[in-house]
């Protein structure tokens, strides 16, 4: 793949710094773009890495991202490249409140006991004197999702929103009971806590909620799932 065939197929997959193409690219193509990305040494198509995962989650595209690793043996550099910009796309997309390829989470797993948060460093650092920032991997995905809250219309705005809040009550509601739940609510909303709810929510529910996001914890339920 050229250099002018990247930045079409970039086109293609949402980023805001390229012309669109309507035609639909193949699974194995967008493989083939990430790959690219990864090994450019021009650091703003690498910072358009997170923008064409979180492109392909909405387009419901399913990515391979274990045969997209196992391009490359696992001392490798360039497996090492591909793994870190996963991993640090894939909390963006988190943080930014953006939808991520279902197949990321099996190999987000695999990998985060390895780098730990990427996101705590300026750079990305990916070999052979590469690096990335960061914030700017972040201001790349930022700029996406404000494009893509512009593009959408108000009905289907408040489709996704509904989805989600649905989708947040629904593991709320199986995780915590009631009164634990609607302190959650309230502290994501920057509601005030009296005194008691306070020290109940420190006492009680934040250990819970620590637990939650154990990343131990998470590869066991995410092994125990899969069976």
């Amino acid at each position: 793949m050229n250099k002018e065939e990247l930045i079409t197929a970039l086109g293609q997959l949402g980023y805001r710094l390229f012309s669109p193409e309507k035609q639909r690219l193949s699974s194995k193509k967008v493989l083939d773009v990430l790959d690219e990305l990864s090994a450019s040494d021009d650091s703003r198509l690498i910072e358009a890495f997170p923008v064409v995962l979180a492109n392909c989650a909405r387009g419901g595209i399913k990515l391979d991202i274990r045969g997209l690793l196992s391009r490359y043996g696992t001392g490798s550099q360039k497996r090492a490249n591909l793994e870190k910009l996963i991993l640090a796309s894939s909390d963006l997309m988190a943080q930014e409140g953006l939808d991520k390829p279902k197949e990321l989470d099996g190999s987000v797993s695999h990998v985060r006991a390895k780098y730990g948060d990427l996101l705590k460093e300026e750079l990305l650092d990916l070999g052979k004197h590469r690096s990335v920032s960061t914030e700017r991997l972040r201001n790349a995905l930022r700029r996406y999702a404000i494009d893509l809250e512009r593009s959408e219309s108000v009905r289907e705005r408040n489709s996704r929103k509904q989805f989600r809040s649905f989708q947040l009550d629904l593991h709320l509601s199986t995780l915590f009971p009631p009164k634990q739940k609607e302190l959650i609510l309230k502290k994501l909303k920057g509601d005030s806590l009296s005194k008691t709810e306070q020290e109940y929510y420190s006492r009680v529910v934040k250990k819970k909620l620590e637990s939650v996001v154990n990343s131990e914890l998470r590869k066991i339920a995410l092994a125990l799932t899969k069976k």
